[in-house]
């Protein structure tokens, strides 16, 4: 291959896990992390599901992680109406998916997953912390340069962004951009409707190990997890008064944080536990305004924005962090692709790398499109935003089969991404993905979707 330098902004689970498979490709990278340290406790956790394991144990990170949450994979899914009763439930659930699709459904803290990526990556000279990117610099016609707040310049063929939904990458797009009159920012779609106080506790008693409980109410909801450690997290989604769009979504503080969770410490979780159980025993724990966004354009030159930069979930049904590592997987598979077709020492071109970028763009855009959508409803739901929704959830759901519960969330993993030039797993699954069927039809596997 060509030599080829990667600049990524953000040592985000998004730029640690690209980092990890481009030095699996022998492609020279350099990660440039704001902050001081590449994995933080922040008080986030997030879930594991089969879409984005598959993509861990590709880069050799699937085994640590799995034996970290031995013992607390997600086994019992319960849904409880307000009062805390259970009106439905299953068991055996990651066994079942172990089966179906080769890896369980697990929770953790996410500063687990980027100190095993981080861990994996064998140069980590090429991984610097407390450089936050200022601007991009892309008059050079031989690439492009990355100017830090410590006024440090790096030089790469072209720049990741993977700093999240605040992203300089994204910003110095719509800078830089004066010919094509496309919107980088998009401040009419970028939308918040919920709010959410999460966070990391000690384990609550009566929140069982391998539980993950959603608890409905109204106007509310609630997303309650075990995780190893003897962890509990927690997430308390509330409607804002309203929808809001652009620069209107509030930046939340503690105060904010303390005044709702003042207000919900006496919901009941389960006929035993009350949120404030779980809030008294904290870590760490946080707010955030819920965006929820696909944008329309990735990328500019030689400039692509990736991850949380680009497609941003609401967090209930746990798909953000694995639709990062797919993203990121689906680049470098374009990527290596474009390098292999490059001949020995020339230059890939300008319109060969727009060419590279757009594929990935309209690879990603429709499946994340589809996951953003189906999470922002089915939080609707659980919140009972609606008189009919809130007549469905009582009249409908407790005597709802399984498989009309879990087909639409079983349908998402059959057509997910992985690595094309690294081995596939060996794992023994029952349903296909579609990337496994090769020129077959995949109906097999959307039949397999099905219990």
């Amino acid at each position: 291959m060509a030599p080829f330098r990667v600049l990524i902004a953000g040592g985000s689970i998004t730029g640690l896990s690209l980092a990890l498979m481009l030095e699996k490709n022998n492609i020279d990278f350099l990660v440039l992390e704001a902050y001081p340290d590449i994995a933080p406790q922040v008080g986030a956790s997030l879930g594991l599901q089969p879409n984005g394991l598959r993509i861990l144990d590709q880069l050799g990170c699937c085994d640590e992680l799995l034996e970290h949450a031995k013992g607390h994979t997600v086994q019992d899914s319960i849904y409880r109406m307000p009062n805390g009763d259970s009106m439905w439930q299953t068991s055996k659930l990651s066994d079942r998916m172990i089966e179906r699709h080769g890896y369980p459904v697990a929770f953790m803290d996410r500063q687990k997953v980027l100190q095993t990526l981080y861990s994996k990556v064998q140069d980590k000279s090429k991984i610097l912390t407390e450089k936050k990117v200022r601007a991009i610099d892309s008059s050079d016609l031989t690439g492009v340069k990355v100017i830090t707040t410590d006024g440090s310049v790096y030089s790469g063929d072209i720049v990741v962004g993977a700093d999240g939904i605040h992203s300089t990458v994204r910003q110095e797009m719509a800078r830089l951009n004066v010919d094509t009159g496309r919107d980088y920012l998009e401040e009419k779609s970028f939308s918040a409707t919920y709010s959410c106080v999460f966070g990391i506790s000690h384990r609550t008693p009566g929140i069982e190990p391998c539980t993950l409980q959603d608890v409905f109410n109204d106007k509310f909801s609630y997303l309650i997890a075990d995780g190893p450690g003897d962890r509990t997290y927690f997430f308390l989604f509330e409607h804002m008064d309203r929808v809001r769009f652009g620069r209107e979504i509030p930046r939340l503080t503690e105060a904010n944080r303390d005044e709702i969770v003042g207000r919900h410490l006496d919901d009941p979780i389960t006929p035993e536990v009350r949120f404030g159980d779980i809030y008294a025993r904290r870590i760490r724990s946080g707010i955030t305004p819920l965006q929820e966004y696909v944008y329309k354009h990735w990328h500019f030159g030689r400039m692509i924005a990736l991850g949380d930069a680009s497609h941003k979930f609401h967090p209930l049904t746990g798909q953000g962090a694995n639709c990062c590592l797919e993203t990121a997987a689906c680049f470098t598979n374009g990527l290596v692709k474009l390098l292999l077709s490059t001949p020995p020492e020339a230059r890939v071109s300008d319109r060969d790398i727009s060419i590279m970028f757009e594929t990935v763009q309209q690879t990603r855009r429709p499946r994340v499109s589809w996951l953003i959508e189906a999470a922002h409803r089915r939080q609707k739901l659980e919140a009972m935003d609606t008189p009919e929704l809130k007549s469905y959830v009582a009249t409908k759901i407790p005597s709802l089969p399984i498989k009309v519960i879990y087909n639409e969330w079983l349908k998402t993993f059959p057509p997910a991404v992985s690595l094309h030039m690294l081995p596939p797993s060996r794992r023994p699954h029952e349903v296909l993905y579609h990337d496994e069927l090769g020129a077959q039809d995949p109906k097999e596997s959307r039949d397999g979707s099905k219990l």
